[in-house]
């Protein structure tokens, strides 16, 4: 059960003074008399105020151990205010998601963690609204977020957590394989059609000697920036349907294109030779993947890896619709409903997680970047080519993930998937595989 914190009683000082006055009478012979007044004094005392009681926080993230210089970092300024507060770190890189879910269960859960499924939760009731916490003199103006990553903190009307960290999807491309090929670098105003002719030139050799143009994903998140990006969808934008939104013409057209990347021009490896090769981001590294589609996570694997060169850039518009949708991951600070501290401790904890000290410290460190503008312009974010990338993407969010649209995504993504999976094994073609998943999703959005 939660509870409310208790008011400090207010002192209150009382003083009182009597005053008296002296007179005197005429008389044929004087008498002189004096009247002694009293004059009563009474003192204010002032108590000294209780010292707080100690307070121990649990605080819950999916990162390892590997970031806790920087969190201890943070907490030590948090201290410095609320020395009452000792805070418990639970690093859980493995099965975050069911841990916390289990622990929202068993009443057991962190007072503040990390979360990124709202809806989800929110349906559980595992998640505390922080919009009657905004306001006030221990409230926040959340102006100072990327309205946009704030935005995937909500659901409804509520606000259910505060930016970590962010990243949209933007593209690296490495700069030697491009100049081997004596190809100019792609810049902002691409298109799918250029982005094909380039992976086209940089796609060469087999085996252990192959390298790729570019990487294609089976996963629906990926994707949808694409199909966004021509004016299709998996879902309608309610949540309740799939037909006439993953069947679409728009986003038929969008999937055809992308899979044939892969089936017909070869440009990307396939599972075979990522067998062969490694991963995405090893294939990188090791100069066999010219234009990788990716988050900012491996950015700093690269900078660290002597002799790579490689720059960033926005993914190509659809020349279909001349349009450019980009794809966000967002990481929420959130409150757990049934924390004894939520509405005072609890709270000014996570402030203090996802305030601009916090994401000056974690940026600094070179482990994300912050998702409040001051801070960028603080650290000159802007002025590197690299980062720079990845706040011009910001603007183009423009349109709500699916996970945000519905509880019961994960069924439907699972089905989207292995239609997708189908396609890119030529099992059948994107449109058959649509057609034929849609009332499946159709089935499962209605099950709510």
């Amino acid at each position: 059960m939660s509870k409310k914190i208790s008011r400090r009683d207010m002192l209150k000082g009382l003083g009182l003074a009597v005053a008296g006055t002296a007179a005197a009478a005429c008389a044929p012979k004087t008498v002189e008399k004096t009247v002694v007044v009293e004059k009563q004094v009474e003192k204010v005392v002032t108590a000294t105020p209780a010292p707080p009681q100690p307070v121990t926080l649990r605080v819950g993230m999916w990162d390892s151990v590997e970031v806790e210089p920087m969190e201890t970092k943070i907490l030590d300024a948090f201290r410095s205010e609320y020395p009452h507060v000792t805070v418990k770190m639970e690093f859980n890189p493995d099965s975050y998601s069911d841990k916390i879910l289990t622990a929202l269960a068993g009443g057991n859960a962190p007072d503040v963690f990390l979360w990124w499924n709202f809806p989800a939760l929110v349906a559980r009731g595992g998640l505390e609204d922080l919009t009657p916490y905004l306001e006030g003199p221990d409230g926040l103006d959340v102006s100072i977020y990327y309205k946009q990553v704030l935005d995937y903190n909500r659901v409804g009307a509520g606000l259910y957590g505060l930016p970590k960290d962010f990243t949209p999807r933007a593209f690296f491309y490495n700069k030697k394989l491009f100049d081997e090929a004596d190809i100019p670098y792609p810049t902002g105003d691409w298109t799918w059609d250029d982005l094909l002719d380039i992976a086209k030139k940089l796609t060469k050799g087999e085996g252990v000697d192959a390298q790729y143009g570019f990487y294609t994903y089976t996963g629906t998140y990926p994707i949808q920036g694409y199909v966004w990006s021509n004016g299709g969808d998996f879902i309608s934008p309610d949540g309740k349907k799939a037909s006439g939104y993953c069947d679409s013409d728009a986003t038929i057209q969008a999937l055809n294109w992308y899979v044939e990347l892969n089936t017909k021009h070869g440009v990307s490896p396939t599972a075979e030779a990522e067998s062969t090769l490694g991963s995405a981001t090893e294939m990188f590294v090791n100069n066999r993947l010219a234009i990788y589609d990716t988050g900012r996570w491996p950015q700093s694997t690269f900078q660290k890896t002597e002799g790579l060169e490689f720059g960033t850039v926005l993914p190509p518009r659809s020349p279909n619709t001349d349009k450019l949708v980009t794809v966000l991951h967002e990481a929420g600070w959130c409150l757990n409903p049934a924390s004894r501290y939520k509405f005072k401790e609890g709270w000014a904890l996570l402030k203090a997680l996802a305030g601009p000290y916090a994401h000056k410290v974690r940026t600094e460190a070179g482990w994300a970047i912050p998702a409040i503008p001051s801070v960028v312009e603080e650290l000159g974010l802007l002025n590197d080519p690299i980062e720079k990338t990845w706040f011009d993407a910001v603007p183009y969010a423009t349109v709500s993930p699916c996970f945000m649209r519905t509880i019961v995504w994960g069924p439907a993504n699972e089905e989207f998937s292995n239609a997708i999976e189908s396609a890119f094994l030529g099992e059948m073609t994107p449109e058959e595989a649509m057609k034929q998943v849609a009332p499946k999703v159709d089935d499962i959005l209605a099950t709510l």
